[in-house]
């Protein structure tokens, strides 16, 4: 078994070894929300203090502190603090490896559900960002494999390592709270660790639940200090302000954008094993299963089709959405017939998913059983908040790995060889997604430095929403500032269109200077993006800059 996990181990670092020789070089300049956690740990490096943009919702203290250990080793620029990230996820997918085992799952679905996760479009693209999901999960699945090591002598000390670890997690994003419900509730399932084999008495119980409960009140501090006592970030006091219409929204768009959305998204990215599902005696129940999703799927989409698109793939770096620009909608959308051959993958996935929980349900472990119900509980949260995307859907895919990993399959090499490489394929097209934004994001960089050494003032700049929030921002020298501060960004707090601007498309009312290349949807091929001026009164683009008329992305 040792053997088995250093072979884990090497196909996971040789997976990211693989990933950055294809992405090299890495833009320095943040990626999509990575700004605003940045400049946070740049503050923090220059002041001592540890404090957010108003424009966030998400206050990762802990996540600012590891990136400042690893800023002064390393540096604080864009490209240090996404290598600091891939590192926690080469952890995380060793460490995932670890649980899948201490679970029970047997050595190829163990290494099959790892594929699964470090190959997920969305869990690939953030590998190589400063964003709060990769560390995240790597506390995560932490807590969770330190609660399924807790047996034995020792079971005291990795239950409380366990809660520990789910305190940090909080302190990265407020679902860690969801790791100690997890963990508590297989602990009231399962007591010591074999289910209803054998009663404890209420002292051992109590301390074997203390853990947990020193944990949530901790967390219960944290959030109360955050959120109560201290001052709010102006855009999360909007985003709570909007809470009121939460009861009009029709109960058919809870169940597609909350209810399906998420699971045909979980079917999808874990298809190359759900589906699999397909060659057991269950087969029956699968494919039924997956023609009732299908069936709902298109019939919700019928009824309203302005909802989150089904299956969500927002995050995949290689949609043009990712680079957020003016011009085309930011949304989401599939091109042509895609989204049904996706979403036909998706109802079978998610059927398969289904399935398979219902075959392991009697017998799953009390480990399995506690990120099963952590999953399920953050679910349950997600559907009121409104939290329809896939960089939130990635929190449950260990869960559901972890299901999928468990379930039997056929003993057979062509069985696993299918598995295996529809694993490898998804990960090459997340990779490609991957590799789009980042040569995307340099020909982007590239042209703002043009604009600038022409004479453009960076105000007179809008770049898109990354590299706006990174230069525009205004950031005060004592306190959280205001709304009435940041008014006026392009893209952060402003619709207006700028004298130069970067856009997905030309713009009503300004004169293209020039078109921009970059490689299409899965790193192949190529795709435009647009330099406009705006047009004075009598319709005059004016003189644009001497800048070479094309930028195209550097090759490796």
């Amino acid at each position: 078994m040792r053997r088995a996990g250093w072979a884990a181990a090497a196909v996971v670092v040789g997976w990211y070894v693989f990933a950055l020789a294809i992405l090299h070089p890495l833009t320095d300049a943040p990626v999509v929300d990575s700004w605003l956690y940045g400049s946070a740990v740049r503050r923090f490096l220059r002041t001592g203090e540890i404090r957010f943009a108003g424009f966030t919702q998400v206050m990762p203290i802990a996540q600012v502190i590891y990136g400042a250990v690893w800023s002064r080793a390393f540096g604080a620029n864009s490209v240090s603090l996404e290598l600091s990230v891939v590192t926690l996820a080469v952890l995380c997918g060793v460490m995932f490896h670890a649980l899948a085992i201490e679970c029970g799952a047997s050595r190829w679905q163990a290494l099959a559900a790892t594929g699964l996760l470090i190959c997920n479009p969305c869990f690939t693209f953030l590998s190589f960002s400063f964003m709060t999901e990769i560390p995240f999960l790597t506390m995560m699945i932490a807590a969770h494999l330190a609660f399924a090591r807790a047996g034995g002598r020792r079971e005291d000390l990795w239950l409380w390592i366990a809660a520990a670890l789910a305190v940090i997690a909080f302190m990265i994003r407020p679902f860690g709270a969801m790791a100690i419900a997890g963990c508590a509730g297989a602990m009231l399932l399962y007591g010591a660790g074999r289910p209803a084999t054998r009663r404890l008495d209420r002292a051992r119980w109590l301390k074997m639940m203390a853990p947990f409960g020193v944990a949530l009140a901790v967390c219960t501090g944290l959030w109360v200090w955050l959120t109560v006592l201290g001052p709010k970030p102006w855009d999360l006091q909007l985003d709570e302000n909007h809470f009121y219409y939460l009861s009009r929204v029709p109960l058919a768009s809870y169940l597609r954008a909350g209810v399906l959305g998420p699971a045909l998204y979980l079917g999808m990215v874990l298809s190359p094993l759900a589906i699999l599902q397909l060659t057991t005696p269950r087969w029956r129940r699968v494919a039924i299963g997956g023609a009732g999703i299908l069936a709902a799927a298109l019939i919700l989409m019928w009824m309203d089709n302005r909802l989150p698109v089904t299956p969500e793939c927002s995050c995949f770096g290689g949609w043009r959405n990712v680079l957020i620009l003016r011009g085309d909608s930011n949304r989401f959308s599939w091109d042509g017939n895609w989204q049904y051959a996706f979403l036909t993958l998706a109802s079978l996935g998610a059927a398969g998913l289904i399935v398979a929980f219902a075959e392991i349900l009697r017998t799953i472990s009390r480990a399995a059983a506690a990120i099963v119900i952590a999953a399920i509980i953050y679910w349950a949260a997600t559907i009121p908040l409104w939290f329809y995307n896939d960089r939130y859907y990635l929190v449950m895919v260990p869960a559901g790995a972890i299901v999928l990993a468990l379930a039997p399959l056929p003993r057979s090499r062509m069985l696993k060889a299918a598995g295996l490489g529809m694993t490898l394929a998804m990960g090459l097209m997340s990779l490609g997604g991957t590799y789009a934004y980042q040569r995307g994001m340099a020909v982007i960089l590239a042209t703002r430095n043009e604009l600038e050494r022409e004479g453009v003032p960076r105000s007179a700049i809008d770049a898109g929403y990354t590299l706006n929030g990174e230069d525009l921002y205004r950031y005060p020298k004592h306190g959280i500032e205001t709304m009435k501060l940041e008014a006026g960004i392009p893209m952060i707090t402003s619709a207006k269109v700028d004298e130069y601007t970067l856009a997905s498309k030309p713009i009503a009312g300004t004169q293209v200077v020039r078109r921009l290349k970059w490689p299409g949807p899965f790193g192949l091929g190529h795709r435009y993006f647009y330099l406009v001026r705006k047009q004075d009164a009598a319709g005059n683009g004016g003189n644009p800059p001497n800048a070479p008329p094309a930028a195209t992305p550097s090759r490796n």
